[in-house]
Order: C-alpha cells, then sequence, then structure tokens
C-alpha cells in the first residue's frame, strides 16, 4: 500500500515544479486520457483547429485505445504523441530518478501552451521590430511585444479577431470557422494607419513660424523677434486701414440735363432716350439720377452721366439736330429739353439745402461765414428731416401722390443721394448726418425687401441689388453698417469680402472712420491661428494697459468692456469718446484723426522703435 507513495509525491512535486504535459499525466497515471473537464476540451478545440489551418503546435491528441484513431471536425485523422517528445519526457524523468538532475521551474515553451485564434491573429499587426524580436530562450517573439518579453509577463495582447455572438460552448468541438483573410484585410487600413504613425509621424518636420501666411505678413513678422520695427508697422505701404471716407475722390464726368420730364419717368426711358450707342457710365456706377424733392416726392429733372465730356456734346448735338429737323425728343407724350451741364448743378440740384457752398465741378468749397444771413451760411449737404421724408415715402406711399405712379422714385433717390454724396468732404460731414443717412437705407431696403417678395408693381430684384451694391460700395459706411445690411439682407460672405469688408466686421463697434485698406490680405489685419497681427496686436496691447492702470479705474473698465465687443480690446478706451450732442457733431475728419492718433499710440507701445 505504500510503494505507489514516492510515485504521487513525485506527481505532485511536478506540477509544483512545472505544469505536466498530457503525455506524462497519460503515462504516470496509466490510464487513458479523458476530456473530463471543460478547460481541456476547449484547449483541444482549439488545437484541432490551429493544426487544420496550418498553424497548429506541438501538442499532439493521444490515440484512445479503440482500435481506430479519432477523428477532428475537418476530417482529417489525428496520430499520437510523437515518439521524440515521449523519449525526451522519458530520460527526463530516469534523469530525475537517478539524482543526477533535479527539477526546476524552467520557462515554459511556447510550443506547450495552446495558442488562441486572437494571438495567431494580432501576428499581422505587431510591428516590424517587436514581430521579429528573440525572447530569452532564443524562439521567436512574435506574439508578445519587447517589453512584456524582457519583464517576464507573457500576457497575451489584445486580441483584434473578429468575434461571434455569444459564448464558446464547451462541449470538445472547435471555435466557429470564420475567414482570418477577410478578418485580417478588413483590419489592414487601422494596422497600417498605426504603422505608419509609429514610423512617419516623428519625421515631420514642425511648421514653419510663417507656413501658409500672405507675403505681406511674412515681411512684417521675418525678424529675429517675429515682431517689425514701429516705423515699418505705420509705413504706407504695410498699414492695413485707411480713412474710408477720404477713398472717394471727386470725378468730373460729362453731364446731359433732361427738362420737363414726366412724373412717371422711369430709369430704361431715359437711357433709350439718350442712346444705347451712347457712352454713358457704367450700370454699377449709375449713371441716370433723377431728381425728387425729398420732402413732397415730386419728380424734378433728370440727368445722365457719360464718360467724358465729349461724349455727352455728342450726345446734345444729336438731339439739337432732330428738333431742327422737326423731331423733338420726347418722354412719353411730352417733349423735353436736352441740354450740356455740369457736375456741379447736379449736385446743386441733387442737395438743394446745401447753402453756402460753392461747387467746382464735384468739390465743394465753403463760403466764408455771414453774421448777417444766417441761413446762407453751410449747415450740412442733406438735413435729418429729408432722410425722415423719404422713409414716410415708402412706409406709406399713399400719402405721397406724386410718386403714387412711380413707385421706385424713393429708392432710386436714394441710390443718388449716396454715390453723388461728397464723402471726401470728411469736415463737413458730422456723424449724425451720416446715421440719418444709413438709418434711411436700412429702412428703405427692409421695406424693399419685403415688397419685393410680395411682387409689387415696378418694385423688382433689380431695384433691390442696386440699392444693396449702393449701400455696401458707399465709402462713408463703416463696416459695422455694412454688416448689418448684410445681415439684414443675407449677403454671402464671398460678395461681403468683394466689397472690402473685414472678417469679424460685427465686432468693429468703435471704428467711425477705420476701415480696412483695398486689397490688403485678411491675416495681416486680424488674428489668425498663431499668427496676430494688427488687430491683435492692439487687443493684447489693451488689455496689459487695462491690467497695470489702478484696481478701481481697471474695475471700470472691465464693468464697461462687457457691455461692448472686446474684439479691438480696450481701443474704445484709448479713443475716450464721450456721448451726447458733443459726440453727434464730431465731423468725420476728427473721429479719423481720433482713431489713427491711438492706433499709433497702441502700436508705439507695443512694437519695437529700433
Amino acid at each position: 500500500m505504500l510503494a505507489p507513495l514516492p510515485h504521487l509525491t513525485f506527481v505532485m512535486g511536478g506540477r509544483r515544479g512545472r505544469a505536466m504535459t498530457m503525455a506524462e499525466r497519460t503515462k504516470d497515471s496509466g490510464q487513458k486520457l479523458e476530456p473530463d473537464d471543460a478547460s481541456s476540451r476547449i484547449a483541444t478545440a482549439h488545437l484541432a483547429a490551429e493544426k487544420g489551418r496550418g498553424r497548429g503546435g506541438s501538442l499532439k491528441e493521444p490515440s484512445v485505445n479503440t482500435g481506430s484513431p479519432v477523428t477532428e471536425s475537418n476530417g482529417n485523422s489525428s496520430a499520437p504523441f510523437d515518439q521524440e517528445d515521449a523519449s525526451s519526457t522519458a530520460s527526463a524523468l530516469d534523469l530525475q530518478s537517478n539524482g543526477q538532475r533535479k527539477p526546476t521551474a524552467s520557462k515554459p515553451s511556447a510550443s506547450f501552451f495552446p495558442q488562441s485564434q486572437s494571438c495567431s491573429t494580432v501576428i499581422g499587426f505587431t510591428s516590424p521590430s517587436s514581430s521579429h524580436g528573440q525572447d530569452g530562450v532564443g524562439r521567436a517573439n512574435g506574439y508578445f511585444s519587447p517589453a512584456s518579453t524582457v519583464s517576464g509577463n507573457l500576457t497575451e495582447p489584445r486580441s483584434y479577431a473578429p468575434r461571434v455572438p455569444g459564448q464558446l460552448v464547451a462541449d470538445g468541438s472547435p471555435p466557429p470557422k470564420f475567414d482570418l483573410g477577410r478578418a485580417i484585410n478588413d483590419q489592414q487600413p487601422d494596422a497600417v494607419g498605426l504603422e505608419q504613425a509609429s514610423v512617419e509621424l516623428p519625421s515631420q518636420p514642425p511648421k514653419a513660424a510663417g507656413e501658409g501666411c500672405s507675403a505681406e505678413l511674412l515681411n512684417l513678422i521675418n525678424t529675429p523677434s517675429g515682431l517689425p520695427l514701429l516705423g515699418t508697422a505705420m509705413d504706407p505701404e504695410n498699414f492695413p486701414f485707411v480713412e474710408a471716407p477720404r477713398t472717394a475722390q471727386p470725378m468730373n464726368f460729362g453731364v446731359v440735363k433732361l427738362k420737363n420730364i414726366p412724373f412717371a419717368t422711369n430709369r430704361a426711358e431715359v437711357i433709350a432716350l439718350v442712346g444705347r450707342n451712347s457712352k454713358i457710365l457704367k450700370d454699377s456706377d449709375e449713371p441716370v439720377h433723377i431728381i425728387m424733392e425729398r420732402v413732397t416726392s415730386k419728380t424734378m429733372d433728370a440727368y445722365v452721366e457719360f464718360i467724358n465730356l465729349d461724349e455727352a456734346m455728342k450726345v446734345v448735338d444729336k438731339h439739337h439736330q432732330n428738333l431742327t429737323a422737326g423731331r423733338p425728343s420726347r418722354l412719353g407724350d411730352r417733349p423735353i429739353e436736352v441740354e450740356l451741364s455740369s457736375q456741379g448743378n447736379l449736385l446743386r440740384d441733387l442737395f438743394p439745402l446745401a447753402r453756402g457752398l460753392i461747387w467746382d465741378g464735384a468739390t465743394p468749397y465753403t463760403k466764408a461765414f455771414n453774421p448777417h444771413f444766417g441761413w446762407e451760411n453751410f449747415r450740412g449737404f442733406i438735413s435729418e428731416e429729408e432722410m425722415v421724408m423719404l422713409i414716410k415715402h415708402v412706409e406709406v406711399p399713399h400719402r405721397s401722390p406724386y410718386s403714387r405712379d412711380c413707385p421706385q422714385r424713393p429708392y432710386e433717390c436714394l441710390i443718388s443721394t449716396l454715390k453723388k454724396f461728397p464723402w471726401h468732404a470728411t469736415d463737413r460731414i458730422t456723424l449724425s448726418q451720416r446715421h440719418a443717412m444709413y438709418s434711411a437705407t436700412e429702412r428703405l431696403l427692409q421695406v424693399l425687401s419685403v415688397k419685393v417678395k410680395r411682387g409689387c408693381n415696378g418694385l423688382t430684384t433689380q431695384l433691390l441689388t442696386r440699392l444693396t451694391n449702393t449701400a455696401l460700395a458707399c465709402p462713408g459706411f463703416t463696416p459695422l453698417m455694412k454688416d448689418n445690411i448684410s445681415w439684414l439682407l443675407s449677403v454671402p460672405e464671398g460678395e461681403q469680402r468683394f466689397f472690402g469688408q473685414p472678417r469679424f466686421a460685427h465686432s468693429w463697434r468703435h471704428q467711425y472712420s477705420l476701415a480696412p485698406k483695398p486689397g490688403t490680405p485678411l491675416d495681416v489685419i486680424e488674428a489668425k491661428e498663431g499668427q496676430q497681427w494688427y488687430v491683435a496686436v492692439i487687443r493684447k496691447q489693451t488689455q496689459r494697459d487695462m491690467v497695470s492702470r489702478p484696481h478701481v479705474v481697471r474695475t471700470e473698465m472691465q464693468e464697461l468692456g462687457q457691455q461692448t465687443d472686446l474684439y479691438w480690446g480696450y481701443f474704445w478706451a484709448e479713443l475716450g469718446y464721450g456721448f451726447g450732442p458733443h459726440f453727434d457733431h464730431m465731423t468725420l475728419a476728427q473721429v479719423a484723426v481720433a482713431e489713427f492718433s491711438a492706433v499709433e499710440r497702441i502700436l508705439s507701445r507695443a512694437l519695437p522703435h529700433f
């Protein structure tokens, strides 16, 4: 009874020393192997599936003493253990029993562990450095990363094999078949992306400081410190801001005057009268001006502008010849008079309340102040009352009998007013007068857009487009005013850029004369993802100035800043504009001096001088 004890002790010691193979268990117990537990059956199923796919381990299923080989799921017969494995196992047992070699806990071979589907599938996803590495015993370490091999951690890596719904039932059958090649192909883009990321990303050079910038911005930041000198930044070739009203220069075009026209005369009839071959100004310059008295909406005379004086004289001579031949020029049923005129007469009729002026072509000159006849002194080119009455003519047209037969007359009058207004005379235009013109423009656009949608007679989409383009091209309106009009009419962003609008025009709230210079790249004016220029420099410098002020002043400025847009920083505090009648009576020239001086002061604190 005590004879088998040494043998049992050896088996238990063998289990403690290393994992016993299935051959040793069979030889030791003298009984055939029975898949009596779920783990052994699953391992056998995995080995059978891998052997059928050509990746099986060295472990073979023992034969059963039934006289016939065991049939696998793929139809192939299995063989008993190799004689070489049995002889090596027997030699190991003999050495230990003779005392020549002691059992040690050696590192188990990978060939003795059943390889799972996930472990085999992940071979194709390992990087070249890890898949070709060698472990401590000299075997190929294609299944584990180098770090896990060195540390001795043989934990299976993350499985990238396709999963099947449900769990594998421990019934001794192989796992469900699936196309490993298809699984690898499905995952190959991800694997290639990971491999490329690990190889290519470190080789990408860092972006240059000026990459993606315009040439103008590169000329500014191409310095050791990344900041240009103050003189370079204020140079007219680099400075991106202009006084917008002064960009409108007076032009002395040839002018023809049409007298005694009918009240319902429209623009198309006037163009047909002068002839389609006559060289009038292009449509975007609005060559036809039908004068309307803004208070009563009564139609007066009409003017037509030509590219030069010679072309205007040709049209006048032609109509005089027709009159001599007994064919007077007519508009409708009424004969009219055609005569040569000038820009001065056109502007004098278009702005009848502009007293105390001498018009030299399109340039106005102010007369000396007359203390005895105050009504003869200059008070402005237009009055706020005129703009209010212009709005009333479109809001309640039934109260304007003269414009009832020609509903487009108030809109065309506003187009002529914006086009021919002497914006270059900034020292004689106040903020209140400009605001009155802007309010009238905004209101007329609102009413016209609604009536065009309704399909009112005489009001067309072409008229709405003409008025919109005239308002957006008006040099006297600020970027914020034009942005309001663009938002009101849903003007596309591309068209706004065509009219010189900045990228964030809605944030230009305190710029009453400052505007982007035409043709300046956007990244020179405004901040762009790591590149900062004029607006960003002004914003950051004013923020630094605000922080350096006393606590009471700083707190008050921060509270006021919450009520406005801080895209320009505290530029409004640098300007120091007040509120009330004094601010309303400031001229465009005065606000231009204040704004350009503030920009220069801020840049002088932010940029080096030498």
